[in-house]
């Protein structure tokens, strides 16, 4: 596969870091259960963490923190570059914006 001069420039950004931190909002399931998407050292994921439950065990209240899952991990250059053409809308940089809007299905 051939790569633009665009798609290399994003692929090199997404390297160095530049989208780190989460990408849109999370979604809680009707189980409970909060869904999202996250770029961490340069790979985008989707994450998924079950509902936390309560507890009283006699004395106090304790809190059991919902599992955490992976769904889903952009790792290649190409699953990256597919990523960013599908949920590139969704973040705050204009470079990405613009190419995700390439690929936006038309009506």
């Amino acid at each position: 596969m051939a790569l633009t001069r665009e798609e290399k420039n994003l692929l090199k950004r997404l390297a160095s870091g530049a989208f780190e931190g989460f990408v849109g909002d999370d979604l809680t399931t009707t189980g409970g259960s909060t869904v999202w998407k996250q770029i961490k050292n340069g790979v985008p994921a989707m994450f998924k963490q079950g509902p936390s439950r309560k507890f009283f065990n006699g004395k106090e209240n304790e809190r059991i923190v919902g599992v955490m899952h992976t769904l889903q991990e952009w790792a290649t250059d190409e699953q990256k570059l597919e990523f960013l053409k599908k949920f590139g809308w969704l973040m705050k940089d204009e470079a990405v914006n613009a190419y995700s809007a390439k690929f936006k299905p038309k009506k």
